[in-house]
């Protein structure tokens, strides 16, 4: 039988049930649609997080406490001891090399104005802030480093949470309360947008040591440091310096023995394209547990399809049709319900995950749409492989049955 010939005859036959042929696609239709969905926003999802790693700038490096993991995710252990003290920032402050340092602290809370009665996301931070995360102010002026040493109670608000609570234009000069306690806003920071996970426009920005008062803590979450160095050897000189202020003997430079360790935007672009690629296998895995369900289908409705048509079956051979154009046929058409489903299911995840990404960018606005090509690689090849190897056993009981037994049967 010819290829055109073949491929018409199948045809044909779907057409001739059609809703049964509906049916058997669906499966593989979620299949492929759930492999497309997966990894279309794990890849936004990538590239979210690398753009927010990015924009952190490459002339910067994050002091976090803990211990270095030796492994290859670079990352702290799981259970960390709080240890970067005020005293710590003003050692590396002091440093030449650093040109710009802040500490960062963040806390939870209820802020009361007029009518608004909210929980916000608190940080404590420091003068050079304004100089590494690259903001400038929309009003009023940043506190200084007399407010961190005085420890004074003066706020800087985020744009949006300005408005919010006091009216666009009217934030600096008046007051309001963080839990039980009361902080004048001295001024409001231009929109920043979405930096680094953060959406700075919705935080409340205190002196980072009037925070650690005002909820009881003696230790910072990070030290931020802006250098002119190359990040190697200005790493090293923090080590060292670190090492000095926590009385850590440590020659050899045992990262096991600090008590804290330091991360580039390398190191963090390393570590988070580990875990998505992770996430990715994971997701993509779990996804396919749904294509080897339609596979299943698929030869099931094949082997009822063969029980249905053994006198067309019995007809066709005693005119001549040979093992292997019976055999051809049932493939034929197992693998056009699979490739249909495949296309239709590639076209259906697309879509969700298009939908899934524009749901997302009004919570959290910088994720873009991406379709996952090697998702649609994949889908169409596992498709096609599964039309093959699962309608291959009802393929061959059709070509198998005997022409005088097939016209026999009622």
């Amino acid at each position: 039988m010819e290829l055109h010939d073949l491929v018409q005859s199948s045809w044909q036959s779907l057409l001739r049930t059609r809703g049964r042929s509906i049916l058997t696609m669906l499966g593989i239709v979620i299949g492929i649609a759930a492999v497309i969905l997966a990894l279309s926003i794990g890849e936004s999802a990538t590239l979210f997080i690398l753009s927010q790693i990015s924009s952190f700038g490459s002339d910067k490096l994050i002091i976090h406490p803990g211990t270095k993991a030796l492994t290859q995710l670079q990352s702290s252990s799981a259970f960390v001891d709080d240890t970067l003290t005020y005293t710590d920032y003003k050692r590396l402050r002091r440093e030449p090399y650093v040109d710009a340092i802040t500490a960062e602290v963040v806390q939870s809370d209820m802020v009361k104005a007029g009518s608004v009665n909210k929980s916000i996301s608190v940080m404590g931070i420091m003068p050079d802030d304004l100089t590494i995360m690259g903001l400038s102010m929309s009003d009023g002026q940043f506190f200084s480093d007399a407010d961190v040493e005085g420890r004074t109670r003066v706020a800087v608000l985020g744009i949006s949470l300005a408005d919010e609570m006091f009216g666009q234009g009217n934030a600096v000069g008046r007051s309001f309360k963080l839990g039980t306690l009361s902080y004048k806003v001295v001024g409001v920071l231009k929109q920043a947008g979405t930096q680094f996970f953060q959406n700075l426009d919705d935080i409340a920005y205190l002196p980072a040591t009037t925070l650690l008062d005002a909820y009881n803590k003696k230790f910072f979450n990070a030290f931020i440091v802006k250098t002119r160095l190359p990040l190697d050897e200005a790493t090293s000189r923090l080590e060292i310096a670190m090492r000095e202020a926590h009385n850590i003997d440590n020659p050899t430079g045992d990262y096991s023995k600090d008590d804290f360790f330091i991360m580039t935007q390398a190191d963090a672009i390393k570590t988070v394209s580990s875990i998505t690629s992770i996430l990715q296998i994971l997701l993509s895995a779990i996804a396919a547990i749904s294509l080897l369900v339609g596979g299943i289908g698929i030869m099931n409705i094949m082997f009822v399809s063969v029980t249905e048509r053994i006198s067309e079956i019995g007809l066709r051979k005693s005119l001549g049709a040979s093992y292997q154009d019976i055999l051809r046929q049932f493939l034929s058409e197992a693998t056009m319900l699979t490739i249909g489903g495949g296309i239709i299911g590639f076209l259906a995840g697309s879509f969700l995950a298009w939908l899934a990404i524009q749901i997302i960018n009004q919570y959290q606005r910088g994720w873009v749409f991406v379709i996952s090509w090697n998702g649609a690689l994949l889908g169409f090849v596992v498709s096609t492989l599964i039309g093959i190897i699962f309608g291959y056993l009802p393929a061959r009981r059709a070509a198998r049955l005997s022409p005088i037994e097939a016209l026999r049967h009622e």
